[in-house]
């Protein structure tokens, strides 16, 4: 189970066609342990965190095109895969998860750092030269990959993600060589969330970092915390393309009046999402239709940019009312109120601060709608809420 473990944090590096073979395997060793030592299956793990795909697949019964609502529900299926495969586990066994969390934040950052640069290095020697390359990259692997492709603002979330295990790395007594490896890995994940340049992550990971160093309620944090969020703010400041994006922020317009930018398409998008969530706010409109549905205001509204290339809502919170309305959204409220009153609760700092860098992306993309979005947040999600039981169970 420890192999499927680590397997599952080194997803960052397997190709998009083995990542469900992985996840598969993972399954079945967990089953397969279960079985063997006879099969014991947490129900309100499962329902509880399942709850929000169930939901999500009963406004089938009011979509038209089912087609599409069932393929939309596969895109979903991480949020029950995970937690019922995480339900199978006992006690000991994440006993002894958590005695190797270490390693498996190692492997996952990484698997981060390794896919960045070994993806830069390979375009720089066969494509581009670095000055080009620094304007392409975030092209080149989001369509030009391969199996490997993946759209930035995911890599940029592995990249933060990455960054706060190193956090939790650099608390422990390190041999200088580790400590130097995990300085040099987070200095490259910054410079690659900044040649990404997406203000969602950055924002996050800021925050991220002042709440972790809050946490730790030690003032020999104070003065690194200072020094890292000043280099941040100042990177943020001094490249061009980074303060640009941020720039967008001051001046936000709908794309008939401004200019032709990632924030004046959400604000436009966002504009379509609230008319047609007014007009059905309680149930939604399913989840084979809310697609639909979305295009064709766009169209009716005369967003031709925006029809022809069928954005999604882009905040995760509005995609899910538009599917199921303030019940569908209330739930995945509920849900992850539960687990972070249990994690509060019970000092799960990670869980808390893994909810925190997502919830403040969703407001800007719909992770959950995505293979490389909702793989890594079901699987985070439920295996670090599986601490917040642990712990609880060794309070009994």
């Amino acid at each position: 189970m420890h192999i499927g473990i680590i397997a599952m944090f080194l997803l960052p590096i397997i190709p998009s066609n083995l990542k469900s073979i992985v996840i598969a395997l993972f399954g079945v060793i967990v089953l397969l342990v279960s079985i063997r030592r006879k099969i014991s299956f947490d129900t309100k793990f499962f329902v509880l965190n399942s709850a929000v795909f169930f939901i999500t697949a009963l406004t089938m019964f009011y979509s038209d095109d089912a087609k599409l609502g069932i393929h939309k529900l596969l895109q979903f299926a991480s949020l029950i895969v995970f937690p019922f495969i995480f339900a199978l586990t006992n006690q000991e066994e994440r006993q002894a998860f958590f005695r190797n969390t270490d390693i498996y934040f190692w492997v996952f950052l990484i698997a981060v750092f390794l896919f960045n640069v070994v993806a830069f290095v390979w375009y720089y020697f066969t494509r581009f030269p670095f000055d080009e390359l620094l304007t392409h990259f975030h092209t080149l692997i989001r369509i030009q990959s391969g199996k490997f492709n993946i759209h930035p603002i995911y890599l940029s979330m592995h990249c933060g993600i990455g960054i706060l295990f190193s956090l939790y790395l650099l608390r422990k007594k390190l041999s200088k060589l580790k400590f130097i490896a995990i300085i040099v890995m987070n200095i490259t994940l910054i410079a690659f969330l900044f040649l990404y340049a997406k203000k969602g992550p950055i924002i996050a990971i800021l925050l991220i970092i002042t709440l972790f160093t809050l946490f730790q309620q030690n003032k020999k944090y104070v003065k690194p915390y200072l020094f890292v969020v000043i280099c941040l703010i100042g990177f943020t400041i001094a490249l061009p393309n980074t303060r640009n994006k941020f720039m967008e922020l001051i001046k936000i317009e709908a794309l008939d009046q401004g200019n032709l930018t990632s924030t004046n398409i959400r604000y436009s998008i966002y504009q379509s999402a609230q008319d047609l969530i007014a007009a059905s706010p309680v149930v939604g409109y399913g989840v084979g239709d809310y697609k639909n549905e979305l295009n064709a205001i766009y169209i009716r509204k005369g967003e031709s940019f925006l029809a022809k290339n069928s954005y999604n809502s882009h905040n995760q919170f509005y995609s899910l009312m538009l599917i199921g309305g303030a019940f569908l959204l209330l739930s995945f409220i509920s849900v992850i109120a539960l687990n972070l009153i249990y994690a509060i609760r019970f000092d799960n700092q990670i869980l808390i601060l893994l909810l925190v860098f997502y919830g403040i992306v969703m407001f800007t993309e719909n992770i959950l709608e995505r293979e490389q979005g909702v793989i890594f947040f079901s699987f985070f999600f439920n295996f670090f809420t599986l601490k917040s039981l642990f712990v609880r169970e060794q309070a009994r």
